[in-house]
Order: C-alpha cells, then structure tokens, then sequence
C-alpha cells in the first residue's frame, strides 16, 4: 500500500470496539452455532468458525493498538519544521509490531497527569478515558507497563477515582457514574498487570511505586479501593501486593470511624436517625449525613456502604487463599486479624451484611491445613486470639455501641468454621494453662502443625462464637462429628481412647463457655431440636465416608485431616425447620448427647448393625421423628450395644465420662 489514506482516531478505536465485540459473540454464541449445525446435518466446516474468531480477536486487539497510537499522536506534541508541507501528518504503521510502544506509554502518562491536574478541562475526561483504555489494550505489554509506570503511571491510578468523581459530582448518592466505574475498571486492570509482572521479575517498577497503594497521597484510600473494585477479581492479583494493600487497608480502617452512629426511634424521629461526622471520610464524596436523615432517606447510608473501601480490599482478599494467608501471618498477622473479627463490620440501623467478605477472608487464610499447614495454623491462632480478645471486648461496651452494632453473626460462623477445622487442636490443649493465648507448635517432624490455645483463650473464644445460637450448635456438633470418625476407625488403641478422652474434656469446656452466654440447647424451640438431628445426619453422612484404612499412620494428623468438610450443609447459615414446631422432641443433655455420635460411628463404619425396626440407620443416619418413639427406641439400641460391647461402655463412662466432668469442672472454676 503505497497511497496515504486518512483516518478519524476515533473511529479507528470505534473499529477496535466493534471487532472486540464480534469476537466475543462469536466466543459466545459459536457452541451454540455448531451444535445446531450438527442437529441439521449441515455440511458447512465449521472449524473455519473456530479460525476465523481467533483471527478476528487478532484483529480486533491490532486495531486497539493502531488507535492507541493515533490518539497518542493527535493529543501529544510533535516538533516539526514550519515549512514541511507535511507538518500536520503523522503515520500510523499497519504492522503494529513496528510502533514503539514505549515511547507511546511515556507520551500517555505525561498527558494523563495533565489531563487529571487539569480536571474542569473540556478535553481532560476524553484524555482520561482514551489512556485507560489504551492501559488495558497493553496489559500484556512489559515494554509499555514499565514505561508508563515509569513516568508516574501508578501515581495517576491511584488518584483516577478522586479526578472522576469530582467530575460527575454526587447525584441520589451516586459518586461515580458508569463510564468512571468502566474507566476505573481498565486501570485496575492496568495496576494489576504491572504490579504481577513487576512480581515475576519481567519488569521493574520505580522506586516507591507499591507504597502509591498502600500509602496514597492524602492518604486516599478511598481511591485505591476504588481500583480494586472495579479490577480484576483477587485470584488474578499477586497475593504479596494484594496482601499488602489489604493490610494497609485494614490498618486505616482500625483508625477510622466507618460510619455514622444511630439512635433508636423517638417522638420527633419514629424510624431513628443517624449522627453525621462532618470529617468523617466519606464527606470527601459529597456525602454528609445529617441528624434528620432517617429511615425515610437511606440513600446516603447505602451509598456510604457501597463505597466503603475495605469491603472491596476484602472481596478481594477473600478471592485469593494466598493472599488471605499473608494478611493473617508474619508480624502484622495479630492486628489484622483483631479487625477482622471486629463487631464493627456492620452498617448501624440497617441490615447490609458487611461482614461477608472479612468472614471469607478468615476461612480462606485458616483452611488449608494440607497444602499450608503453618501458615493456615499461624492464622488460626490469630484468629482465635482475636476471637477470645474481641470477647473481652464486647462484654465492655457502652448502650449505645450495643444498639448500635449487634453480635457479628456472619464473623461468629467464620469462628465457628476455624473451630471445626481444629477440633483435635483444642482437644489436645485441655491440658494447658492459663494466660499464654493460642500459638502455633510442631508436635513431630512430620510436618504437622498444630494450634495450642490457653484454658481462658479457649473459654472466650467458644464464648464469642456461641453467642449465635446456630454457631454455638456447630461447635458442638463439630466435636460429635470428631468422636463419631474416631469410632468409625476404631477406638481400642491408647491413642483413640486418649483422643476421645480430650474430645469430652473439650465437650465440657464448650458447654460451660455456652453457659456464659446463655447457649442452653434445652431451651431450643422443638424445630431447632429437628434441625440439631439434621446436623448429626449429615455427621453421620460423612462418617460413612469416612476411610477406615489407607489412612496416615500418625493418628493426629488423620483426626486433622478426618476434619468436617467446611462446605458441608451442616454449617448452613439458613437453619429454617420443616417440621412440626408442636412437636415434642427430647433433648439429650450435654454429655448423654454424645452417644448418639458414638452409635453414628458404630453404624456408619458397618461395626454393629442396626435395630431390627429401623434398618434406615445402619449408615450412621439416625434421625428422630417427632411424635414418633424413636428417641427410646435408641435408648434401648444403645442399652444392647452397652451390654453385648462392654468395653465400648466402659470407654463411654470412664474416659469420656472423666474427661467431660474434668472439662466442666475445671471451666467453671475459672
């Protein structure tokens, strides 16, 4: 092609748009095309389909960097000669190969500083957005992502959400508009590129480049939340960079008053109202919060949530198990972690769920006991130090805080999960003393790690969880699925029975630490009983599965890995009954209920049959009908297995019979 052809910049980016878009229907919709071609018979080769959507995403992402560079050359400056009768021409290569691409990402970020300390500028937004689409056309880009970050690249995205919001304004609540959250997407995108290339060492970021996200200027972290929301999801950040902006993020949220304080409903104000700070930080995005905004107007209180910075860090935090982990260890662990089992994460006078994220942060960080095991155990232990701390805590509080910020149940159900991954953990630290927390130890050198917690770290803990009720019942039923596995394998060697042992210890120190809080499973509603049975089927259910050889030889870490599944329907945040609530359903007291996991271990391992009339429970599946007299029927089952198996009797009586009195007895006088 030897003649000059002229284009419109922006036409050739409506080009590339309009090719991206081809590409991603044909993506889309070309199963679908070839299935129906299939159900004709048709006879078109439908491989040239295939080709011809990866040529055109080719195509499409030649044409971005083709209109990358003419909007380049139509804002940047050129130094020609006034006489050239071409002075005004520029050229843009069809092999885009040859545009240099980092001579572009410096033109671009020099015209995006100018363009963002130039807001009110009628050409500013149309710079803003050309560049951030020009970022993200170039995420796989070194060349260009080191040059841009180079001349202050990163420092321009971390202030984008401030510039835009301060042009679209504060409207019904609204801080940014849909073209700022699409703009603040693409540097997201763009951030997170440079920073994981930067991480495999492909390229290098300038000196203090990373600080930009954990220590913005005007300490905006509003701004870098902002990114993060509209970026890419966790598991695609770098776990040390996400990790460490998580953690700043928490650490300014642990200094910052989140949100306005509610007063309960009164003559001049029925629905209540809210008490504004005029320094809060969310005042910055135009939204003030006046003693008469009440439940008539929430617009602003949602708005303040929805732009709440440390959720978004959280999301994605939670999105990335490595990043969990690092936010949760090393020496900042313990803080972090008394933030995120803070009663504050919750929106006061509403009922926003703001403590989803932080609680999928803490079982993110504390599950993998396989893959991680000191690292998932390291955070445990900061998390049960938290848990224990944050009960002191709220014992302590002030009317209007307990008005104002009610038990976290969302943060209690996270608790209840660690506690579940490390029911062997506490077993085996009912032996221990007061005063000295939880902390990490390595009982061998198998590489096993184990989490020891002090009697009085331990009370708290199980105290701050069982103050939901529905949590209280998992940590029971945790331990019951414990001794139920351990049935199943056996139970005749000295390591069972001394397991078993510290599970009934640990029993009875759960069941005073649900005493102070008033966790009494004999005052439960005749459909919570039904649903406490559901929870010991579903135990029953897995302990049917459970392998009763090819097992590690260690016997710790077969009861760490034996743990419940934490996926399982028996931690179900939704406990609604189906049954007859006039029912009458008997409860077993604390320690008697522990048959019932023996029996489901019994069963469910094939080592005794069932009764006669209800074959149904020869998997560990035992479930007590109300109005029905399953509930004696059991008794006498397990009268039979008392007396043809005296040895499981005498275990039940003595080892565990001590142990839980042992338990009980010792919590109580502390």
């Amino acid at each position: 092609m030897s003649e000059f052809a002229g284009v419109d910049p922006h036409r050739v980016r409506l080009l590339a748009d309009r090719l991206k878009d081809l590409a991603d229907t044909l993506d889309r919709e070309g199963p679908n095309i070839k299935q129906r071609f299939n159900s004709w018979q048709g006879t078109v080769n439908q491989a040239v389909l295939s080709q011809q959507t990866t040529q055109i995403r080719a195509d499409a992402r030649d044409m971005a960097r083709r209109a990358d560079e003419a909007l380049n050359l139509l804002h940047g400056q050129r130094i020609t000669s006034p006489n050239d009768p071409h002075k005004n021409w520029a050229t843009i290569p069809w092999d885009v190969s040859t545009i240099d691409t980092s001579r572009e990402a410096q033109q671009e970020a020099l015209n995006l500083k100018q363009a963002m300390d130039n807001p009110k500028d009628p050409s500013s937004r149309a710079t803003i957005t050309e560049i951030s689409q020009s970022l993200a056309d170039h995420q796989d880009d070194p060349a260009y992502l080191q040059a841009f970050m180079a001349l202050g690249g990163m420092d321009q995205a971390t202030r984008a959400a401030q510039i835009l919001h301060k042009q679209d304004g504060t409207h019904d609540g609204a801080v940014l508009n849909k073209d700022s959250e699409a703009i603040l997407a693409r540097f997201g995108q763009g951030v997170q590129a440079a920073t994981s290339l930067a991480a495999q060492g492909k390229i290098q970021l300038p000196p203090g480049a990373l600080t930009k996200l954990t220590k913005p200027a005007g300490s905006d972290m509003w701004s870098v939340g902002m990114l993060f929301k509209y970026g890419p999801s966790g598991d695609k950040w770098d776990p040390k960079v996400l990790s460490d902006v998580g953690g700043a993020m928490l650490d300014w949220r642990s200094k910052t008053e989140m949100r306005p304080a509610f007063t309960g409903p009164s003559m001049y104000y029925p629905l209540g109202a809210y008490v504004g700070d005029d320094d809060a930080w969310y005042t910055s995005l135009g939204l003030h919060i006046a003693y008469t905004d009440d439940g008539h107007d929430p617009s602003n209180i949602t708005s303040i949530d929805a732009n709440d910075p440390s959720i978004a860090l959280m999301q994605r935090v939670s999105e990335n198990p490595d990043a969990s982990r690092l936010i949760l260890t090393g020496p900042d662990g313990a803080t972090h972690a008394k933030t995120l089992v803070s009663y504050k994460w919750h929106t006061p006078g509403s009922s926003f769920d703001d403590a989803k994220f932080p609680a999928a942060v803490i079982t993110a960080a504390t599950m993998d006991r396989v893959g991680h095991p000191k690292e998932s155990t390291e955070a445990a232990s900061n998390i049960v130090n938290a848990g224990a701390a944050e009960y002191d805590l709220e014992k302590d509080r002030k009317d209007l805080e307990k008005d104002n910020y009610g038990t976290p149940t969302r943060i209690t159900h996270a608790l209840s999960q660690v506690f579940s991954a490390y029911v062997p953990d506490f077993a085996y630290s009912t032996d221990g003393k007061n005063g000295d927390g939880a902390y990490v130890i390595q009982p061998g050198q198998d590489g096993t790690y184990m989490l020891h917690a002090s009697r009085d770290t331990m009370k708290k803990f199980f105290s701050e969880i069982m103050q939901t009720h529905d949590d209280g019942t998992n940590v029971v039923n945790a331990i019951n699925a414990q001794v139920a596995m351990t049935f199943a394998r056996g139970s005749d060697s000295p390591q069972a029975k001394a397991f078993l042992s510290n599970l009934a210890e640990l029993r009875g120190e759960v069941s005073v630490a649900g005493q102070k809080v008033k966790y009494d499973p004999a005052a439960q509603t005749d459909a919570d009983h039904a649903n406490e049975i559901k929870w010991l089927n579903v135990v029953g259910g897995f302990v049917a599965s459970v392998p009763t050889n090819n097992i590690p030889a260690d016997f710790v870490k077969a009861a760490i890995w034996g743990g419940l599944p934490i996926a399982s329907a028996a931690f179900s945040t939704d406990n609604a009954s189906t049954v007859d609530s006039n029912a009458q359903v008997t409860v077993f007291d604390d320690y008697a209920q522990m048959r019932v996991s023996i029996v489901q271990g019994l069963a469910g391992s094939n080592k005794i049959p069932p009764p006669a009339n209800h074959p149904e429970w020869a998997n560990g599946d035992i479930t007590f009908r109300p109005g029905t007299s399953d509930q004696k029927e059991f008794e006498g089952w397990w009268t039979g297995i008392a007396q043809s198996h005296p040895e499981i009797e005498n275990l039940y009586k003595t080892d565990m019979g001590n142990g839980f009195d042992l338990g009980a007895g010792r919590f109580n006088s502390n």
